[in-house]
């Protein structure tokens, strides 16, 4: 079983972007070939399954999933990085060890779905918009911007804080 660190997990999406010359979901689905399927799903957002005999994947999304992008995307982190490990067997022996690669294929979507270039080319002034408005902007769950906040933080001059719901950028 790999090790992924968030800056491994970063630049296995950028990898992904780069092959596939988008960020976009549907699109990399279809370079792979992977099915996406959206029905009533109850409480689960979404799940990836794979058909050993047509050796075929497919991407099942709740219709009422409020981030159909991110389902699909967190999905297609468990595909880049999880796919060749039986999530039911690793279920059954440590809630910790699910935690961790839920909170993987959560990295992965997040790099895939709002990369540093889409954050800096907005020009957002952080410190007029919450984390929320920010989200919404990008059409991700607020978690993602919290997220690749936290990222920048170490990877550029700029210090991020959150103050009320609201960033503050430091230089």
């Amino acid at each position: 079983m790999n090790i992924y660190t968030s800056k491994s997990i970063k630049h296995k999406a950028q990898e992904i972007i780069k092959k596939n010359q988008t960020n976009n979901v549907s699109i990399i689905c279809n370079n792979l070939s992977i099915l996406r399927l959206e029905s009533n799903l109850g409480n689960v957002n979404g799940f990836l399954q794979y058909f050993e005999e047509e050796d075929e994947y497919i991407i099942h999304i709740n219709e009422n999933a409020s981030y159909r992008n991110f389902v699909i995307a967190h999905e297609l982190g468990h595909y880049f990085l999880h796919k060749k490990l039986n999530s039911f067997k690793l279920s059954n022996c440590s809630v910790l060890l699910e935690e961790k690669l839920e909170q993987q294929a959560n990295i992965f979507a997040s790099e895939l779905l709002v990369t540093d270039k889409m954050i800096l080319d907005a020009n957002i002034n952080f410190n007029e918009y919450t984390l929320n408005e920010i989200a919404s902007h990008f059409r991700v769950p607020s978690f993602v911007i919290k997220h690749k906040i936290e990222q920048l933080k170490f990877s550029s001059s700029r210090v991020f804080n959150i103050y009320d719901n609201k960033l503050i950028a430091q230089f």
